[in-house]
């Protein structure tokens, strides 16, 4: 119990040294509203394109939120590898010494490791979450209709409660934030009907 609460302390340690609290939150919402938005476009088509195969939706879905957050961890973490280290070395030319293995050193790496894990996790708990009537349709609990209308929803809903977070965050009104973000996940549902006609 010593050690987790050490490890706990660890870590809220290096959050605040890094300051990669507002960083980390910016990275999920960005992430997890691409997440959203991409099984939205995903399910629009595949209801316009014919009968809908929940198996297909669950494999397109599950594959294509493994591979956003792949890609987001890995991006996350060059990236912010990279400005954390010229961070550091400025810093360093700055004091004139070496902060290899300070807090400061640590707290940096942390924090790329951080901003990764959450830059990974947002697209593909976003994306898992729309995923989970097309599993209910699969397992003939939910017509597969009904699976499709329930995830639509969930994605509007997943969007709104993203847009409700940034509202808070801003200050600004909660539920106009919310609306904005389900607007944008309205907007793509119209632009991937509208390109099936051509």
């Amino acid at each position: 119990m010593s050690r987790m609460k050490k490890i706990l302390e660890k870590i809220r340690q290096y959050r605040k040294v890094s300051r990669v609290g507002k960083i980390a939150r910016r990275y999920f919402v960005m992430n997890a509203f691409d997440g959203s938005l991409t099984m939205l476009g995903v399910i629009v088509g595949a209801m316009v394109a014919g009968p809908i195969d929940p198996r297909a939706i669950i494999s397109i879905g599950i594959g294509g939120s493994v591979a956003m957050g792949v890609s987001g961890m890995f991006g996350a973490y060059l990236t912010e590898t990279a400005e954390r280290e010229r961070e550091l070395r400025k810093l360093e030319e700055h004091l004139l010494i070496s902060l290899e293995g300070t807090l400061q050193d640590r707290a940096s790496r942390f924090a790329s490791h951080y901003v990764a894990i959450i830059d990974g996790l947002a697209p593909f708990l976003a994306a898992i979450i729309a995923v989970i009537p097309f599993i209910l349709a699969y397992l003939q609990i939910l017509p597969t209709e009904l699976s499709a209308l329930l995830s639509i929803i969930l994605v509007l809903l997943t969007l709104f409660i993203l847009g409700f977070f940034l509202g808070r965050l801003s200050k600004e009104n909660v539920i106009i934030s919310g609306i904005k973000m389900v607007f944008a996940g309205v907007l793509t549902a119209a632009i991937v009907l509208t390109l099936q006609f051509f």
